[in-house]
């Protein structure tokens, strides 16, 4: 029988455990973010601050968003078993929707996922060759949930004592503002993902594969750049908070952590320079370069490097040439944050 101690103490446990890994991710991402931008600035010293980069400044913000979050969680923990009334009633203090910590809590969970979607609306803007165009949509979708967002904050703020979060004016509220970030989520993850897909599955069949399929590593990239495991856990909330279960706190309180850990595996990677592509592929291993050399004449591949003001590596894209055409194959795509 779920209750609302139950909830919490599973919350805790849960959203301190995927703070942990959000942390030791956030750090590396910086780590790896910083090394390679003075890499770039020995390179050429004209380049843009690292403060100007929008991965960099993502991070730092999803890093005070999600540990101010994990905190207050902490805090409530204490508060509910030892400060508040003594300790004598945590299960009414969990279900205070007006208490200061709570509405704190709720601030800092919109606060994070209006970061989360601006981070996936700038991956969609690179991966589609920043065509503007691809990111209208969940640029109007991302305002509309910071507006909604805004007027949650503001509704718990002026709960009255004993009132349930699953009355009819927070439900329009909460379920309005979820299916905007829902929306945002889907169609990044959507749009990002067959852009992948297609792009590698081009260069799959120019490569004269028998059977084009798609393989771990190249299912992994996608999962990660699509940033799927976001679309999942707000899924996960709008659903239970929809059946008016007590699992919608435990979904809605680590919403910040799974958010910060989709997006730092996005950064780490794309800081790393790791991407899957069949063109890459020999490259890992010399021995397996020369066979393949070896084994096929070579065949000529135009390469148009898209020169950019970025330099984290992107995920190979590339293009189905018309017949008649060369293959026209963008590598090594540059989507660091210096814009």
């Amino acid at each position: 029988m779920l209750s609302a101690i139950n909830v919490n103490l599973a919350l805790t446990c849960v959203e301190s455990a995927l703070f942990g890994i959000f942390f030791v991710l956030a750090v590396t991402s910086l780590a790896v973010l910083v090394v390679r931008h003075s890499n770039d600035r020995a390179a050429s010293p004209s380049s843009e601050r690292i403060w100007a980069s929008p991965l960099f400044v993502g991070t730092i913000l999803l890093l005070m968003t999600v540990t101010s979050h994990w905190l207050i969680t902490v805090r409530r923990l204490f508060d509910a078993f030892l400060y508040h009334d003594g300790g004598a009633n945590p299960m009414t203090y969990y279900l205070t929707v007006e208490a200061p910590p709570q509405v704190a809590a709720t601030a800092f969970v919109v606060a994070s996922v209006i970061v989360g979607d601006i981070i996936l609306t700038y991956r969609i803007w690179v991966v589609w060759d920043r065509r503007w165009s691809m990111i209208v949509f969940p640029a109007l979708c991302t305002l509309g949930y910071t507006a909604m967002g805004i007027s949650v904050i503001q509704l718990f703020a002026t709960y009255k004592p004993n009132e349930s979060p699953f009355v009819k004016a927070a439900q329009r509220r909460i379920i309005t503002t979820a299916a905007f970030t829902l929306t945002t989520n889907i169609y990044g993850t959507a749009s990002i993902s067959y852009r992948i897909w297609t792009s590698n599955r081009a260069l799959k069949l120019h490569d004269s594969s028998p059977t084009p399929r798609m393989g771990l590593a190249e299912a992994l990239v996608i999962f990660i750049e699509s940033a799927a495991l976001y679309t999942a856990w707000t899924l996960f909330f709008l659903v239970s908070y929809s059946a008016n279960s007590l699992l919608e706190a435990f979904a809605f309180h680590c919403i910040p952590a799974a958010t910060g850990i989709s997006f730092m595996l996005i950064i780490v990677r794309v800081g790393l320079g790791f991407h899957w592509s069949p063109a890459t592929v020999g490259s890992l291993d010399p021995a397996r370069a020369s066979t393949s050399v070896l084994r096929k004449p070579p065949r000529m591949i135009a390469l148009n490097v898209t020169k950019s003001v970025e330099r984290e590596t992107d995920f190979a894209l590339r293009r189905v040439p018309d017949k008649g055409q060369e293959l026209e194959a963008e590598l090594a795509k540059y989507d660091s944050a210096e814009v």
